[in-house]
């Protein structure tokens, strides 16, 4: 007895044979296969082979059942039919959802006739066959959802695209939604994004595989369904931001992975993404529309991150910008120095700072201020006293020149001036003996006045 059957003649799955009503007894064969060959009218979704429907009638004395045309048992593995069956079960639960949310929308489950071999001949099939897709036929047309495991390979997905167009029409959207993968989803980090640019999230990142490709390629659509929640994908292309003339990126604070950026492509990634990045919905917000799968939420988180990625990439060039100014700009001078002792006004010519005007010469007629003789031999002495007290020349107006002032030489050392003594300390008095600290000494003292 077969698990999950399969009618040919109405494309549906057959769940229970009590509510398999204008079902066929026996093989029941007839123009049910794909192109109107004749073959029987159940097939086993296990092995593919066709199956023989007994005890249907109400007179009947046995359960209604199917057995497999051989005779024999179902010559699938045990592994095999309970993977077939939890396949079908997901379909199945998928679409109990859908019609949920769609309430009067006709959804459907249907077999795609895909051109695989084996797929409809009554031969052993050798790969596990494709579980039914669920067809919702709406107002905004028609949306083939393929619930798999695992998506089959390449030429296969190409194959399943183009049959559906070929059954359902050239508008039929495509889509696939897939399990999530432990290995796919733990090889690649999350992302820190900011949609709203103020609160951050986490966003899921996988690598695409070659399937997932084929699909977006071929015009599909891939999305992770996990439980209630929906992972919408959209293309994260990495890329190490060039410096440009008067930036510098070698940040060496909590800013040091800022060369390394990313930027978006959507609604669709790019065939040329590095990674998807994933936008976490919920079934029901995927299913708020009726008959249509709406994307607009996820769109709309799309688009902001477009929108924050221009911003942040304003900013880190700013940083960049901000960065080399600081390196290069020219060193500030120097304060002065509280400690800088000033110039002295005695120092000699060559001492003083260049650019400063020579000290005034002293007048001796103006202050009555005549140099001495400087000490030394007679003759030097009695040649400054003649030269002294000698007339000047006469100038051209017959007025006399005022004469050369004489500066006396510096000391040789500064005057001394002798230390003050240190204070005297005198000893501290005793008190005498009338003199008597406390209060009892205040008020004797004043008892003795009185008296007196």
């Amino acid at each position: 007895m077969s698990d999950r059957v399969w009618d040919r003649k109405t494309g549906q799955l057959i769940e229970s044979l009590h509510l398999g009503a204008g079902l066929e007894t026996g093989l029941a064969r007839g123009p049910y296969g794909v192109g109107g060959r004749t073959c029987g009218r159940y097939v086993c979704r296990a092995c593919g082979q066709n199956l023989i429907a007994r005890a249907l009638g109400p007179a009947a004395k046995q359960q209604p059942h199917f057995r497999h045309e051989s005779g024999s048992e179902c010559p699938a593995s045990r592994q095999r039919r309970e993977r077939a069956r939890d396949d079908d079960q997901v379909v199945i639960d998928l679409r109990d959802a859908l019609v949920r949310a769609w309430p009067g929308v006709p959804v459907d489950l249907v077999l795609v006739h895909a051109p695989d071999p084996g797929d409809g001949d009554g031969g052993t099939r050798t790969a596990l066959p494709q579980p039914p897709a669920i067809a919702v036929c709406g107002p905004e047309g028609t949306v083939v959802v393929e619930r798999v495991r695992a998506l089959p390979c390449p030429d296969r997905v190409r194959a399943r695209a183009r049959a559906v167009r070929a059954q359902f029409g050239p508008g039929a959207a495509h889509v696939w939604f897939l399990a999530k993968d432990p290995l796919q989803f733990a090889r690649c980090k999350t992302l820190q994004v900011r949609p709203r640019g103020v609160g951050g999230a986490a966003h899921a990142t996988v690598a695409p595989t070659e399937e997932q490709l084929a699909v977006i390629a071929a015009g599909g659509g891939v999305y992770w369904l996990d439980g209630q929640q929906v992972l919408i994908p959209y293309g994260v292309h990495d890329f190490v931001h060039t410096p440009r003339e008067g930036e510098d990126w070698d940040f060496n604070d909590w800013r040091r992975d800022w060369p390394n950026d990313w930027r978006i492509s959507h609604p669709v990634p790019a065939p040329t993404a590095t990674r998807w990045g994933l936008v976490p919905l919920s079934l029901h917000q995927l299913t708020s529309t009726k008959a249509a799968f709406s994307l607009r939420e996820a769109r709309e988180v799309m688009q902001r991150l477009e929108d924050v990625e221009r911003a942040r990439w304003r900013r880190r060039r700013a940083d960049a910008r901000e960065l080399h100014a600081s390196r290069h700009a020219p060193p500030a001078p120097a304060p002065p120095s509280p400690f800088q002792q000033p110039a002295r006004s005695d120092a000699p010519e060559a001492a003083r700072p260049a650019g400063d005007p020579p000290l005034p010469q002293p007048r001796p007629g103006a202050d009555g201020y005549v140099p001495p003789a400087v000490s030394g031999t007679g003759s030097t002495g009695d040649a400054a006293t003649s030269a002294a007290a000698a007339p000047a020349p006469a100038g051209r107006d017959g007025q006399q020149n005022a004469p050369v002032p004489v500066i006396p030489p510096l000391p040789r050392h500064p005057p001394l001036i002798p230390p003050s003594p240190p204070p005297t300390v005198l000893p501290p008095q005793k008190p005498g003996p009338d003199k008597r600290r406390g209060l009892r000494g205040v008020l004797r003292t004043l008892l003795r006045r009185e008296k007196d």
